[in-house]
């Protein structure tokens, strides 16, 4: 008889305990708006034309280019690329220049290490001064995102 109360006390707590964990306010990261969402899909696809060219640079040259070597050799122009993937033609039809932007609203910081036989890219939102978000490539091929570590990771 005495293990009925007992019993139901468990159940109890039990229960109470589950309403509790559902109700605590659980911390979540907002939603990406669309806008955001395109503009980091153009970054991770421009990271990725910018990777085939210089692989086809670097067959060409046995060096891998900076910058204004990809632009002077025609892979990037003012009227846009062919290295852009079919999925996401505005990286195609992007104007690229040789300024601090080399698409409106994206720095880009190439630097080629070790003679030539390596590169770190860093492609940077301009638009974004407070989370600072950028994609990310080296000579390996592998894509990051990053973003500073004050704004929580999406």
């Amino acid at each position: 008889m005495k293990r009925l109360p007992v019993l139901a006390s468990i159940v109890l707590i039990g229960f109470g305990l589950g309403l509790a964990a559902t109700a605590w306010p659980q911390k979540t990261s907002p939603a990406l708006s669309d806008h955001e969402r395109e503009r980091r899909s153009f970054a991770v696809n421009l990271v990725r034309a910018i990777q085939k060219a210089q692989v086809d640079f670097k067959s060409k040259h046995a060096i891998y280019g900076n910058w204004d070597s990809l632009l002077g050799n025609g892979y990037f122009t003012s009227t846009g690329t062919k290295w852009a993937s079919p999925e996401f033609p505005t990286v195609g039809q992007a104007l690229y220049g040789s300024g601090p932007e080399i698409v409106p609203g994206w720095k880009l910081r190439l630097n080629i290490s070790h003679s030539g036989a390596a590169y770190d890219l860093l492609l940077e939102d301009a638009m974004d001064p407070k989370c600072g978000y950028a994609a990310l490539t080296d000579e390996r091929g592998t894509i990051r995102q990053a973003r500073s570590v004050e704004c929580p990771i999406q």
